[in-house]
């Protein structure tokens, strides 16, 4: 199951925490923004932060760093 989060503070940061229903979870972060030609929205861009590749979180890492976000 993949949830994800955005940041309190900065609204174009998001991360995604996938559980693999073992009770382990995978987090990486990314970036997004629309993106614009002649001012017209044609679509998203994500910029995966970092190498953007799944990293496993404890518990606890995960819960605190849960607090600086909101799910959508």
């Amino acid at each position: 199951m993949i949830k994800i989060y955005q940041n309190k503070r900065n609204k174009r940061k998001y991360i995604e925490v996938h559980n693999d229903g073992h009770y382990h979870n995978s987090v990486r972060q990314y970036i997004q923004y629309d993106q614009k030609v002649a001012g017209h929205k044609v679509g998203v861009v994500r910029n995966y932060t970092g190498d953007g590749k799944l990293h496993r979180w404890r518990k606890g890492n995960l819960n605190e760093l849960l607090e600086d976000y909101k799910e959508v």
